[in-house]
């Protein structure tokens, strides 16, 4: 995190606030990281998703809203997510952090991920109605059909395209910053399916995303995915890092 030296860090599978106040007593001290956390309904797990920033957040919360991922599917809610506001690059913005139901390739788990997204893209249209950019971000468990991972991963849902397409009009689109690198570098995490001990190429996958709205998107200044540990002894995925343009004097 220290190399990574970003102004806003979504972590995914924080135990509690608690849990971030350790991490920056005793490694990021010196970094002028505030942590934020409002606790889900992920009782089996008991895992959150939390935010460590140095850019002022005005608020947090958490929705409780419910959607179907099909007509005839029980309700579903996200268990696991985060919604800060604040301004980012002069732009009144809102960040969902989420992290959805696992196994992308489990048909059981199809329409239970499906409705997942659709309480997110229900959220992110009514920011977007009031007028703020929106990013999501985290895990979201799932690969994009439009733009393939590096190892051409397709999904069996409609979970990344039901986010993007927000509203009804292209104009409250989200796009995928996965697009942005190289499909050679397009990977998020590994998942060592034939449990030999080995990090393999054909085990790699993006499963994490960050989407952003238009003005958001147009401030993008770089997207890197970085591969700079062994993913089987420190954590099975990798960061995204974004940086946007900063605030212009005109702006």
């Amino acid at each position: 995190m220290r190399v990574l030296d970003a102004d806003i860090l979504l972590l995914v599978e924080v135990e509690n606030l608690a849990t971030l106040e350790m991490l920056i007593e005793e490694s990021l001290a010196d970094m002028g990281y505030r942590p934020y956390l409002v606790p889900g309904v992920d009782f089996f797990t008991g895992q959150n998703v939390g935010i460590l920033s140095r850019v002022v957040i005005d608020e947090v919360e958490r929705s409780d809203l419910l959607a179907r991922g099909a007509a005839d599917a029980n309700l579903q809610n996200v268990s696991k997510h985060i919604i800060a506001r604040f301004s980012l690059s002069g732009l009144q913005t809102t960040l969902i952090g989420v992290h959805f139901l696992a196994r992308p390739s489990d048909p059981g788990r199809l329409v239970r991920r499906q409705g997942q997204a659709e309480v997110i893209r229900q959220i992110v249209a009514q920011e977007r109605a009031t007028g703020r950019e929106v990013i999501v971000a985290g895990d979201l468990n799932d690969f994009d059909e439009s733009i393939r991972d590096r190892n051409g991963n397709r999904p069996i849902t409609d979970v990344l395209r039901r986010i993007k397409d927000a509203g009804n009009g292209p104009e409250d689109d989200l796009r995928n910053l996965i697009a942005e690198v190289p499909q050679s570098e397009r990977f998020t995490a590994l998942w060592d399916r034939n449990q030999n001990g080995r990090a393999e190429v054909t085990e790699l996958s993006a499963i994490d995303h960050i989407l952003v709205s238009d003005l958001l998107y147009r401030k993008v200044r770089e997207v890197r995915y970085v591969h700079s540990h062994d993913p089987l002894t420190v954590t099975d995925h990798f960061p995204i890092v974004v940086s946007f343009a900063p605030r212009s004097v005109d702006e």
